[in-house]
């Protein structure tokens, strides 16, 4: 597309590929039992084969990677594509900007049902988070304004290598290297892209909110970030106490149960 640069007519080319199949008419519904269905047979089929937690590693790539497709869009692209910049268009009622924005939380609703079942057996804490993620991203979905909410789900980028951080085949160096990128995708997806996105999205949704979607909505969004920047900076914290207690030689750098969601 004339006026576009390179990587937004790459992505957008790859967009395209969804297109072709319906994307844009998907039944966000049917998005979400879809992903709810795959990650679980997933789990059951494969399940941490390797050290590795493949569904919650599957999740993270696809909805990690396509929100960060989506934010470079939103910045280098809608004003072009649309006349408007994002997120203003996505409150004025213009829709999705890519099928892309439109159905990767549908796909993390599904992965919250994941979330709830291993809640069930690790205890309370994880099953309030599956809950609450499958209830904010319904909330969404339901709304049609699943697209404002996607950049959000750039936290998901961290997730792909903690998913690994146990692989069975990493040699001793590679998981230092694997710990090392970890700790740095965490403190950048999670710590300052994240909270970021989420302020241009709270502040342009409370001056600009069109009739599209009720004005509570605002105040689910503005709570939502809140809980989970909260949530990611409480481990963030315990991940540098780890690393400094690892540099100090007084503890190993065990991250199993860093669940950072």
């Amino acid at each position: 597309m004339s006026g576009l640069d390179a990587t937004s007519e790459l992505f957008l080319s790859a967009i395209s590929v969804l297109d072709s199949y319906g994307a844009k008419d998907w039944d966000l519904r049917v998005v979400t039992a879809t992903s709810a269905a795959l990650l679980l047979g997933m789990r059951m089929q494969i399940g941490h084969k390797y050290e590795i937690d493949w569904e919650a590693f599957v999740h993270a790539v696809i909805t990690g990677v396509g929100s960060a497709m989506c934010i470079y869009l939103n910045i280098y692209a809608a004003t072009h594509l649309t006349g408007v910049p994002e997120p203003l268009g996505s409150l004025q009622c213009n829709g999705a900007l890519t099928s892309l924005h439109r159905i990767l939380p549908a796909i993390t609703q599904g992965y919250a049902v994941c979330d709830i079942v291993n809640g069930i057996g690790l205890g309370p804490a994880f099953l309030a988070h599956g809950i609450a993620t499958f209830t904010v991203m319904a909330m969404f979905n339901e709304l049609g304004a699943s697209h404002i909410i996607t950049p959000m789900l750039v936290m998901e980028i961290s997730t792909i290598v903690l998913t690994t951080l146990r692989a069975e085949f990493f040699t001793p160096t590679m998981q230092l290297i694997t710990q090392a990128s970890f700790s740095l995708l965490f403190f950048l997806s999670r710590i300052v892209i994240s909270p970021v996105v989420h302020f241009e999205i709270a502040t342009t949704m409370n001056k600009h909110m069109g009739d599209c979607f009720p004005r509570w909505m605002f105040y689910v969004t503005l709570g939502f970030g809140a809980f989970f920047h909260c949530l990611n900076l409480f481990w963030f914290v315990k991940l540098v106490k780890k690393i400094r207690m690892k540099l100090s030689g007084d503890a190993p750098l065990e991250m199993k149960k860093l669940n950072e969601e």
